[in-house]
């Protein structure tokens, strides 16, 4: 047996209610090119009488240092990840949007979730891995410039890892989940479920054809059997989340909502759940 393949890094943000954690607004992280865990533990100290260990106080966790290789940090995914501000400047007659690293700029902790591809007896088996509570550092900045060909360069970030809050019948305080399937698809739904890990959906609004109408564009389009639903003044849902309740909306065709509103848009499968979602603000025909 042995790994053969290593995908989808996969975040969700860490909550903890006082007994039980649960993780929101989950988020894919790039593609994985590499990651480790290095575990930190105490030692042993046994007791020993009559030429033997008598008694052991076993080593216990004490926290660890998640490392992770991806393809790249986006800007969506640097300001997910390190909860850094976004601000707008002026740059001639055009409006940019900064990532700003400051003293506002404090990483939270995060449930990490990722999927490597194991091949025993001639089979493939996917073993999902959660690492409960990971906080992260700050990136290192590198580059190099391009030569007579390409060098590819990636992007690694390193996280503090440590012992979850969670103290229920089933975890006791646990620093790493497990979960081994015969699919890759299991293994997928199985982080997104834990690590509520919904797509993004691009979300845009302009005004429609009659006064108080507006068209809404979304992409990417819905998977087959899927269809779209919104909500006004409504957060993001959980993955999954069932959304019988919400509205059905075809994009690119006139709806009437008021201008200045903000709706949420759900891909929802064919049991109204939601598989992804994003917002915006409607801009609507005067």
């Amino acid at each position: 047996m042995a790994i053969k393949g290593l995908t989808n890094p996969v975040f969700g943000e860490y909550n903890y209610n006082g007994n039980a954690v649960t993780y929101s607004n989950g988020f894919v992280c790039g593609k994985a090119v590499e990651y480790s865990f290095e575990p930190e533990t105490s030692d042993n100290n046994p007791l020993y009488g009559d030429d033997s260990i008598a008694e052991n106080d076993y080593g216990s966790f004490n926290g660890g240092t998640l490392t992770l290789n991806t393809t790249d940090l986006d800007a969506y995914t640097s300001r997910r990840l390190l909860k850094l501000k976004e601000v707008q400047v002026e740059v001639g007659e055009v409006q940019v949007t900064e990532l700003v690293k400051d003293d506002d700029a404090k990483p939270v902790p995060l449930g990490f979730g990722i999927i490597e591809r194991h091949q025993i007896n001639d089979a493939d088996k996917y073993r999902a891995v959660i690492l409960c509570k990971c906080t992260p550092n700050i990136p290192q900045e590198a580059a190099t410039t391009k030569g007579e060909s390409i060098e590819w360069q990636t992007k690694e970030i390193e996280f503090n890892a440590n012992r979850s809050d969670e103290n229920t019948a089933n975890y006791k305080h646990p620093w790493e989940r497990e979960a081994w399937f015969d699919t890759h698809a299991e293994a997928y739904e199985y982080l997104k479920t834990v690590l509520n890990v919904l797509g993004s959906l691009d979300v845009k609004s302009q005004a429609g054809t009659d006064s108080g109408d507006t068209v809404i564009i979304v992409t990417p389009a819905a998977a087959s059997g899927n269809s779209y639903v919104y909500k006004e003044n409504a957060g993001i849902p959980n993955y999954k989340q069932n959304l019988t309740s919400w509205t059905a909306i075809t994009p690119g065709e006139d709806i009437a909502i008021t201008d200045g509103t903000e709706i949420c848009v759900a891909e929802v499968d064919a049991s109204k759940k939601a598989v992804s979602a994003g917002t915006v603000t409607v801009v609507a025909k005067e």
